[in-house]
């Protein structure tokens, strides 16, 4: 009896107007449809995600505390890759715009964000931070950035040695117990000076730029900073 019932549905399906023949589809078969489109999505998403995961890291940075947006710290990470010869659809580069830390931390949002630092520091996820001196104060007090004469090539350490910056640490006291080489002051790079002119990266124009102490692209991070000076 089925079979003479689909036969039967066949017949009468074939004798339908075209629109009708629509009609019919879309009141029997559009769950069928919106399921199956659904699921070509997420496939088609989890395959973009994938291959964008996969991709080598060329380039990560952090921009602590900031008045940039994300569309001018993406261009200059792009006119970064674009003059060293790095491909962005091979691999990826990107700042993290949006951490703004109040150094009390008594705020949600700053703990939010000193955590997401701190977590994306221990994964080796950062290979160096735009910041400003308080920042620079905040983190640099608690060793969070490499020291640049320990690892720097001195040939690097000689080029830009009047841009080198130390911070102190202290113990519980208050009383200084080291002093190190943490950053560079790049407010006078020509690149970072004519991005400025757009938007300021900080109100007092001093830009900072720090690495942290488990860095894993120096080699990248010194190509970066010879190319915010032109060279």
């Amino acid at each position: 009896m089925k079979d003479k019932d689909t036969v039967f549905s066949k017949i009468c399906f074939k004798e339908l107007s075209f629109e009708r023949k629509l009609e019919y589809l879309w009141d029997y078969y559009k769950f069928h449809f919106f399921g199956s489109l659904l699921v070509l999505i997420l496939l088609i998403g989890g395959i973009l995600i994938w291959q964008e995961n996969s991709k080598p890291d060329i380039l990560n940075g952090y921009l602590l505390n900031t008045n940039w947006g994300d569309d001018l710290a993406a261009e200059l990470l792009k006119d970064f890759a674009d003059a060293k010869g790095y491909d962005l659809d091979q691999g990826n580069a990107y700042f993290n715009s949006s951490v703004f830390i109040d150094t009390d931390i008594k705020d949600q949002m700053s703990t939010v964000a000193y955590t997401k630092v701190m977590t994306d520091l221990d994964m080796k996820e950062i290979d160096f931070f735009f910041c400003n001196q308080e920042m620079f104060e905040y983190f640099g007090e608690k060793e969070t950035f490499l020291d640049l004469s320990q690892n720097m090539p001195e040939e690097f350490l000689n080029k830009f040695q009047d841009k080198l910056i130390t911070t102190d640490i202290y113990d519980e006291n208050g009383n200084v117990t080291n002093t190190y080489i943490a950053g560079m002051d790049i407010s006078d790079a020509p690149i970072l000076i004519k991005m400025q002119e757009e938007r300021k990266l900080y109100e007092d124009d001093q830009v900072l730029l720090t690495l942290p102490y488990n860095t894993t692209r120096l080699d990248k991070v010194m190509e970066f900073i010879e190319f915010l000076y032109g060279e």
